[in-house]
């Protein structure tokens, strides 16, 4: 049988892995212009592919794009991070 010793003044590795995390103040997110562009024609209904047509370069940029959106964002969507983006004024 195992006997857990706790070291006074030493948490135990359960207690360190699941102790709350201080929560960050929201940090302000910046754009490229080329990411605010993109966003743009993403809240008028435009896909990554017509928005490669309309702007010359190719889909895969376009996704490029979008996923740094959503991961300055914290979202797993475009269209919410478009949403936020509106709210906070930067399209």
């Amino acid at each position: 049988m195992y006997h857990a010793t706790v070291v006074p003044g030493h948490p135990s590795p359960y207690q360190t892995r699941f102790q709350p995390t201080e929560s960050k103040p929201p940090q302000a997110v910046r754009l490229t212009n080329r990411e605010k562009e993109f966003l743009q024609w993403s809240e008028v209904g435009k896909s990554s592919w017509e928005i490669a047509m309309i702007v010359d370069c190719s889909e895969a940029n376009v996704n490029y794009h979008f996923n740094n959106i959503r991961r300055k964002f914290g979202v797993s969507s475009r269209h919410l991070a478009g949403k936020i983006a509106r709210e906070q004024g930067l399209i």
